[in-house]
């Protein structure tokens, strides 16, 4: 050590640069002297006391440096340990070098580390070195040596912090103040300071009027404080001014942060009390007059200003110390929150102009917040409570969250009048309400509004609130709305008429009115009408005047009223028609509509009056009863009309509702159609005139968008045609979707065009005016657009010469709609090269066709821009919601014979020459491309993707398809082509031109499998015919029942009219995506194959009574027989044959021209061998293509040639071999093979299963599954171990979720669950599928980061099909119930309906064999109306399980979402008849009806009403009215009264045995909340029927004393009273 220590010294003694050479190497050596051998020895022994001694004086002589510093603190702790004295001793000798130097700024201090260096050197020193405080100070105030450089001020500043601290944190103000006032120390800081250094001129002296005897001390150390600041605030504004952000140095960064802790410890003596007489003075001084050479507080906040766009919490912070030092100036104040000049009213104030500076953004919000902070803390002064509120509302709006600000708030609505100016404020000057976030906070900032101001609160809220289309800020505004007038209601009349007059009040009602917000605001409305009626008490209800309701007048007895067709058909008035406030919602319109005859119902929705937005459920519930009608025609309906007959050799007759409902909508579009101008235009972005006899006139374009103007500008018009828009969306969706072909009347196909070109118009005008449309406008009329094009009827329409301005107007709108959501004015939609090339095309020019020709530039743009619209790794700012409209809507705009030949030829071919001659009527029709343009690489890689996307619309066109990619892979040899040697590039551009084709040529034929129309990829699907068979069970009672029951959640998930949809997806392949439009492998079955060649014997698979046939025998005349597994034998359709033949394509000699070609390529002996790129795409091309053979030799020859190409193509190549795989096995299930063969194909699946290659493995399964789709041959039965040892392996590792992709659990699901459902005897010895049904358990269970929602929906598509099969065991079944009752509490709707299915599934599956179902005729629910219910023995720990799962779903109903709930209450009706006693249901429905916990009230209210109605069908009434009278108690208790009285009215017309009474549930539901005179009277109607029921006098007089016991004055139970006396 002691020779280390002399070399070290040698370093010093050297001249090198310390902090490079000498410190380093002194830190080992501190380290080890004073850390690492304290450690290792107990005691120190001399030699290493010496060398500390020496080490520490090498540390003393190179003390200016931190880093030597950090040392020191070091040795100071260690010290302090061993040592009190040696600690001291050092601590005093260390303070008496570093002060000075500090002094005399000579310590190198040039970095925020240097200064936390010092700052912890004097935390550690021994306090007694600081005492007296003497020392402090005078080097303190001492006068700093050096200012003329930001150096010199940063060095100077240091020791100011460094001493600055100390004096804080270890003495206090007395001391610190008596001891200044002694030694009498000058302030050596004046406004000059920098200039006389840099001048370099003597320091400044001190002014003679500036003395010790003048100024006390406390004055003498806050204006030192405000001199530093000001010195160093003033610094840093030079140093902004003559530099730039890139220029300034380190060292000016570091004066910021230490100004920023100056201003910190100036803030903490003034905010923490310690230093109360400082702060006092501060407070003086900035009042007083400031002397000459001294910083006045006007030059601070100037440089401070200054300083603000650079360093905003430098300013922050200043105006944080003069809100705690109560500086109030309201220039000063405006300037810093930037106060608008039209608002303040400040003389003499500068304000600042609005900014976009970010800094300066900062600085004006948390001025804002300080100030808010100082007026709550000063709320006397009431002149800047009222500056705050009416110049800056909006900030406060803004910045409601923070706490200062909310602090704010709450001050200003403890006072009547400030509250009050607070809402005039925002009435007046809020802006920026349209945006939903600003409106919510203002809500929030109204809430608490002073009790005194809820009348001018009401009216702000629905005047600049309620109409918003936001719902929650619309909700919000009803909450606080509704509860301010409950406040108001509590008050005498007085105060309420003081708050809110009759006038305000009628204005108010008028503003709901006219703005259509009754429905959506019902209880708003109803308590208003009530506030009037107080207000205003000899005044009748003017509502209940207009209303032919006979429930809403008083002067008609309410045991005259009878329940008959005049009083449905008064109250269907009622609620249909729209100037009525009592209109309901319009699914309860459409249920009291569809009570009436076909003439009624036309003669309500004929009126004027008549509300057309219930047209859509006109049609939706009409349909309903037509599907039931068909379903259960002996079903007798509660209704008013004559039953349905239907007759099996003719269609099914729609219901009067929906044939009343189809009438007056398109009554009302043809209405519509002629009222507008005629002949039809393309609308103008601006006014054009033509000149005339020398005087200029309007253009018919301009008469024409004049004239619509008047119609667009119409909002009532605007009203009704977005409700038919609807409407007529619903219609021509729900044609689409009925089993049965309808077709729109012809009569109307003219006018619903027409109509839907002038929906489109109207969003062309808003876009011309800059006016944006809402979003669900916007998808309902692109969806409308999507339903017209692509009806047959309308379609035809379209395309008639005569229209063609149609289509212009479409294609415009389309065009800017997508300029405007993506492009900024003046940018191109596409890449301005590509938008060239487009407008090369040839133009001609003759005056008419310019609308047209702008149309199909604009549609080669769009079809051009499909790829980024439906491209998911594009980033298009389209929403999500209207991406798959406009697609659809693209591409069939394309397919019209106006714009196709545009659209489907590639742009690129204008910029290359290509010049045709345009055909046709409107010279829009393109000849088809010669080869020379197709066999251009890029031309043809944009040929296919176009017609990928359009498709072909006939024949013609698909044979010119046919043979331009026939061109390329067939080129023409010309004489000079043999002579031509390419290149190796452009013999790989040959064959990637060639490859191309055949992907082009394969999407080709495939696209004639398309149904329902070949060719139309946009409207039609490709045909997939599943390997699931039908099942037995579902063709069992109970399978029925489940279906109904199923139906019911899938046609509320779906929305699918056509009432099988559960049915059709039990059967489809589980590997397929739901929904998804892609061609799969698996799309034909093996069964379906043999059908279509010929192979399938129907005749010997009928005769197969048992599974246990021993493979697939080829029988004599070459037929495979159908192989049977516990389910119907499927029926085959010959829908390939249909589909092509519509078209009349020849596709058999098309693909018998490509297998010769590919036989070709893929031959060992061809000459020079193809390529690898191509012989890959020519095998996917086979294996796509063989579901479209029609011959068994065709299978053959894909089986010889695809094992000669497996045997000798390299076995690296994975991607050909996986293709390969599919066609080896697909080849081998369906023809017969021998027993080599069958080694052959088993050998080389084992493989293939093990490689390492993913897409292998998928292909693999895949061919696995075509050949166990074949049955038991002998082929199955040997890759069955396989296939089983595979899935078990990959299914059962606890990783398989990570390690496997979506496709492959998905195929892997689908072969685990075909195994299990078919092999059932040759699994029964191994415990594979018990394995496998843990494992899918375990999978599904998971995370949803972990398992994607087609994973899940497959996993539970296999075991509903598992169970539904019977394949499962009562314990596997208890299994899956148990899992599927856990998912319910799952927060995904859409899985936890999924896990509802299969819970149903499982429970109806087992009703056969339990203990606990009901007798038949229970069980037949509505099927068996008549039959009295007889009760049977039940096993009570079933019933307890059963119990048990209703319980979690009524669990779920209640927290659930509102579209689980309505799903949830569909089902349960049905649910609980089937499997409970009638005790049981009632028991635990009444029971959640009557909860408060439950949000749902009217779901569970109808679920009420449902159960009644069954029990009725049962002749159980005594049951119902016994059950009444047990709850008539509870229902009286509950709270609020109009709750109470809603649900009684509810109760007593469930309980009615009138089924014409019962009808008034409907009208009654919607009414929940509300007290008005209808309610009134309908709950005194209601009960009065239910007491003539009571035929035992016991009941009655139990009746009559729950009655008594609530029916105080006023209220309905007194109403009641008084008619049953």
């Amino acid at each position: 050590m002691p020779k280390v220590i002399q070399l070290c010294d040698g370093i010093m003694a050297s001249g090198l640069n310390p902090v490079t050479h000498a410190i380093p190497a002194l830190e080992p050596v501190v380290f080890d002297l004073f850390m690492s051998r304290i450690s290792l020895k107990a005691e120190i022994s001399k030699d290493i006391d010496t060398q500390r001694e020496v080490v520490v004086s090498m540390l003393l002589r190179l003390i200016q440096y931190y880093q030597v510093i950090d040392m020191l603190i070091v040795v100071l702790n260690q010290y302090k340990k061993e040592s009190e004295e040696k600690w001291k001793r050092l601590s005093r000798q260390v303070v008496d070098m570093v002060l000075p130097l500090l002094a005399r700024q000579q310590m190198a201090i040039d970095s925020q580390q240097g200064l936390d260096v010092i700052h912890r050197l004097f935390e550690v020193v021994a306090p007694s070195v600081f005492r007296p405080v003497d020392l402090l100070l005078k080097k303190l105030f001492a006068p700093p040596q050096d200012l003329s450089s930001t150096h010199g001020v940063s060095r100077w500043l240091s020791a100011v912090l460094a001493i600055l601290r100390v004096l804080m944190s270890q003495s206090k103000e007395e001391m610190i103040l008596s001891r200044l006032q002694e030694i009498n120390l000058p302030i050596n800081i004046h406004s000059d300071s920098i200039e006389h250094h840099r001048a370099n001129k003597t320091r400044s002296r001190v002014t003679n009027d500036v003395t010790n005897e003048q100024q006390p001390p406390e004055e003498i150390y806050a204006r030192f404080l405000l001199q530093s600041i000001g010195l160093t605030s003033e610094e840093i504004a030079d140093n902004l001014k003559h530099c730039h952000g890139t220029d300034l140095n380190e060292n000016h960064q570091f004066v910021c942060q230490q100004e920023s802790h100056l201003l910190l410890y100036s803030m903490h003596m003034f905010q923490s009390g310690l230093f109360r007489k400082v702060t006092n003075a501060a407070m003086k001084i900035i009042r007083q007059e400031t002397p000459a050479k001294f910083y006045s507080i006007h030059q601070l906040n100037n440089t401070f200003h200054k300083i603000g766009h650079a360093y905003p919490t430098l300013m922050l912070q200043w105006c944080n110390i003069l809100i705690l030092l109560n500086f109030e100036d309201q220039i000063w104040w405006s300037r810093v929150l930037q106060t608008p000049v039209k608002y303040d009213a400040t003389p003499g104030g500068q304000h600042m102009t609005a900014t976009h500076c970010c800094n300066l953004e900062v600085v004006r919000r948390g001025g804002l917040i300080l100030f808010c902070d100082y007026v709550v803390e000063n709320l006397t002064d009431a002149e800047h409570l009222t500056w705050l509120i009416v110049n800056h509302v909006n900030d406060i709006i803004e910045l409601c969250h923070e706490p200062p600000v909310q602090d704010f708030i709450s001050a200003i609505h403890r006072n009547s009048a400030a509250s009050g100016l607070l809402v005039q404020a925002i009435h007046s000057r809020c802006q920026n309400l349209s945006k939903p976030i600003i409106a919510k906070r203002t809500l929030e900032c109204l809430r608490p509004v002073h009790v005194c101001q809820s009348g001018s609160l009401l009216t702000l809220l629905i005047d600049q609130f309620l109409a918003t289309h936001h719902l929650a800020v619309a909700r919000l505004c009803d909450s606080i709305a509704c509860r301010r007038l409950e406040m108001l209601l509590a008050e005498n009349t007085q105060e309420c008429e003081s708050q809110l007059p009759l006038e305000d009040i009628e204005k108010l009602l008028e503003f709901i009115r006219l703005n259509n917000l009754d429905k959506r605001h019902q209880r708003l409305t109803s308590l208003l009408v009530k506030l009037r009626t107080v207000v205003c008490q000899g005044s009748k209800d003017s509502l209940e005047l207009e209303s032919p309701n006979p429930l809403a007048n008083p002067a008609i007895n309410l045991r005259e009223i009878v329940v008959d067709k005049n009083l449905f058909l008064a109250l269907t008035q009622d609620m249909c028609l729209t100037p009525n406030p009592n209109s309901s919602e319009p699914k309860e319109c459409a249920i009291f509509l569809q009570l009436l005859d076909h003439t009624n119902i036309l003669n309500i929705m004929m009126t004027k009056e008549f509300n057309t937005s219930v047209l859509s459920q006109c049609i939706a519930y009409g349909l309903d009863k037509t599907f039931d009608a068909m379903k259960e025609p002996a079903h007798p309906r509660y209704s008013l009309t004559p039953e349905i007959k239907l007759d099996s050799k003719t269609e099914p007759q729609f219901d009067p509702l929906f044939q009343a409902a189809q009438h007056t909508l398109l009554y009302h579009i043809d209405v519509v159609s002629s009222m507008l101008p005629s002949p039809h235009l393309v609308l103008t972005p601006k006014i054009l005139t033509v000149q005339e006899g020398g005087k200029a006139r309007k253009s018919k374009e301009t008469f024409y968008r004049e004239q619509i103007e008047d119609m667009f500008t119409d909002k009532d018009w605007v009203q009704d045609t977005n409700n038919l828009v609807q409407a007529l969306l619903f219609y021509l969706t729900s044609l689409h979707d009925l089993p049965w072909k309808v077709e729109v009347p012809k009569t109307s196909a003219q006018s619903i065009c027409r109509f839907t070109v002038m929906t489109i118009e109207v969003f062309h005008w808003m876009f011309l005016k800059e006016t944006l449309p809402g979003s669900e406008n916007l998808q309902t009329t692109f969806d409308l657009l999507t339903a017209v094009l692509n009806n047959p009827t309308l379609n035809s329409v379209f395309i008639a010469e005569e229209n063609a301005s149609w289509t212009c107007s479409i294609v415009e709108m389309t065009y800017q709609f997508l300029h405007g959501m993506l492009k900024l004015p003046g940018e191109s939609l596409i890449d301005s090269n590509m938008k060239e090339t487009i407008k090369g095309s040839p133009k001609h020019t003759a005056s008419g066709f310019q609308d047209l020709l702008k149309a199909c530039d604009h549609t080669a743009e769009l079809v051009f821009f499909l790829k980024s619209l439906t491209n998911p790794d594009t980033d298009c700012s389209i929403p999500n919601f209207l991406k798959k409209s406009l697609t659809t809507v693209i591409i069939s705009l394309s397919r019209l014979p106006l714009l196709n030949s545009y659209a489907r030829t590639p742009p690129l071919v204008w910029k290359m020459g290509w010049n045709p001659t345009p055909e046709g009527a409107f010279h829009t029709q393109l000849p088809p491309l010669t080869s020379d343009f197709i066999q251009e690489k890029d031309v043809l890689k944009d040929f296919i993707y176009r017609f990928n996307k359009i498709g072909w619309k006939n024949r013609l066109q698909f044979e010119e398809t046919w043979m331009n990619l026939l061109s390329v892979l067939c080129p023409i040899a010309q004489p000079e082509d043999a002579e031509i040697t390419l290149s190796p590039e452009e013999e790989i551009d040959k064959n990637q031109c060639i490859v191309l084709a055949v992907k082009g040529i394969t999407s080709l034929l495939i696209q004639s499998s398309l149904t329902p129309t070949s060719g139309d990829p946009c409207n039609s699907v490709y045909e997939h015919m599943p390997r699931n068979k039908p099942l037995v069970f579902l063709q069992s009672k109970c399978g029925q029942k489940l279906t109904r029951v199923r139906q019911l959640v899938d046609s509320a998930v779906h929305g699918n009219l056509t009432r099988n949809h559960w049915t059709v997806s039990c059967d489809n392949n589980i590997d397929r995506v739901p929904e998804s439009k892609e061609y799969t492998l698996g799309q034909i079955s093996i069964e379906a194959i043999w059908s279509l060649t010929g192979m399938l014997d129907l005749e010997r698979s009928g005769s197969m009574k048992s599974n246990d046939s021993q493979g697939v025998e080829v029988t004599q005349n070459g037929l495979a027989p159908i192989q049977q597994h516990q389910q119907v034998p499927m029926i085959i359709l010959d829908t390939r044959q249909r589909s092509a033949s519509l078209s009349g394509l020849d596709i058999h000699s098309c693909l018998q021209f490509l297998l010769d070609l590919y036989g070709q390529w893929l031959s060992s002996n061809i000459s020079p061998p193809t390529p690898l790129m191509l012989i890959n795409e020519a095998v996917k091309s086979i294996v796509i293509l063989s579901d479209l053979f029609t011959e068994r030799n065709q299978f053959e020859w894909m089986f010889e040639v695809m094992s000669e190409l497996h045997r000798i193509h390299p076995t690296e190549d994975e991607l050909t071999h996986q293709y390969l795989v599919v066609a080896i096995s697909k080849s081998a299930a369906i023809i017969n093979l021998d027993s080599n063969m069958i080694e052959r194909v088993t050998k080389m699946i084992d493989t293939c299963l093990k490689s390492a290659h993913q897409s292998t493995k998928v292909a693999t399964l895949y061919g696995c599954l075509y050949i166990l789709e074949s049955g038991m041959s002998e082929q199955a039965k040997i890759i069955i171990p396989m296939v089983t040892d595979y899935l078990l392996k990959q299914l059962s590792s606890g990783s398989c979720i990570h390690a496997n992709s979506q496709q492959h659990m998905m195929v892997m699901l689908a072969t685990a669950v075909y195994l299990m459902e078919n092999f059932q005897e040759e699994l029964r010895e191994s415990n594979f599928s018990q394995t496998i049904l843990q494992s899918l358990l375990t999978i599904a269970s998971s995370s949803d980061e972990m398992v994607t929602i087609s994973v899940y929906m497959a996993i539970l598509q296999g075991l509903e099909r598992l169970v539904l099969a019977g394949v499962c065991s009562p314990d596997d079944v208890e299994t899956v119930i148990k899992f599927s009752v856990d998912r319910l509490g799952h927060p995904s709707p859409q899985r936890t309906l999924a896990a509802l299915g299969l819970m149903l599934t499982c429970m109806y599956t087992g009703k056969q064999v339990d203990q606990w179902t009901p007798s038949s005729s229970v069980s037949e629910g509505l099927t068996d109306h008549g039959a009295p219910y007889r009760p049977i023995n039940h096993d009570p720990e079933s019933l307890i399980a059963a119990m048990e799962r209703v319980t979690v779903l009524f669990e779920r109903l209640r927290k659930g979402l509102p579209y689980e709930a309505r799903v949830l209450a569909k089902i349960l009706p049905q649910f609980l008849l089937d499997f409970f006693p009638p005790q049981d249901i009632m028991n635990k429905v009444i029971g959640e009806f009557l909860s408060n916990q439950q949000p749902h009230t009217q779901l569970l209210a109808q679920v009420v009403f449902e159960v009644f109605r069954s029990l009725h069908e049962r002749k159980q009434d005594t049951l119902v009215r016994d059950w009444v009278m047990l709850s008539l108690s509870n229902f009286t208790q509950r709270t609020p009264i109009s709750i109470a009285i809603w649900s009684l009215t509810n109760f007593f017309i469930a309980a009615s045995t009138s089924r014409l009474f019962r009808c008034l549930f409907h009208y009654n539901l919607g009414r929940m909340g509300k007290m008005e005179t209808i309610d009134r009277r309908l709950f005194v109607l209601s009960a009065l029927d239910f007491r003539q029921q009571l035929t035992d006098e016991s009941q009655q007089k139990s009746f009559h004393l729950t009655i008594s016991s609530v029916a105080h004055p006023g209220t309905p139970y007194s109403d009641l009273m008084d008619y049953c006396s």
